[in-house]
């Protein structure tokens, strides 16, 4: 990929973004009152919808990823490292997780939480890498 200015790649990255998670929120509300109104709810329409609401964000996942190939080294230096960190402490909770229901200290977990999770140690991480400044 070519190296762009950093205003062209952040408003390329915001052009994709946004229209991504506006189709996710539609797709997460308009599911859940769909299924809602079933009774039962059909099996096929359920994996359907779970696999609508997973392609937003795998696209938001690569448009990151794009951003941060198209940034400047040191943009991108941060970006990656931020993904790099979020892997570590989200692969890292999922084991201490999965130990603790191996040994019966807890029930259950659920994995949906770990998406959101990641998310979130990507924007602490890249926010301490960056010295609390947005990338």
């Amino acid at each position: 990929m070519t190296q762009q200015t950093f205003k062209s790649a952040k408003r390329r990255y915001h052009r994709v973004f946004w229209p991504l998670m506006g189709v996710y929120s539609v797709i997460v509300l308009a599911g859940s009152y769909t299924l809602n109104q079933m009774d039962p709810e059909p099996e096929w329409l359920q994996a359907s919808l779970a696999v609508a609401c997973a392609v937003p964000v795998i696209g938001t996942l690569l448009v990151m990823l794009r951003y941060a190939l198209e940034t400047d080294e040191y943009s991108r230096m941060i970006q990656l490292k931020g993904f790099a960190w979020a892997g570590v402490i989200t692969v890292s909770i999922i084991f201490l997780i999965g130990f603790l229901q191996l040994f019966h200290v807890i029930e259950n977990f659920e994995i949906f939480w770990f998406g959101p999770f990641f998310f979130i140690a990507f924007g602490i991480s890249t926010l301490i890498m960056n010295g609390g400044r947005q990338c």
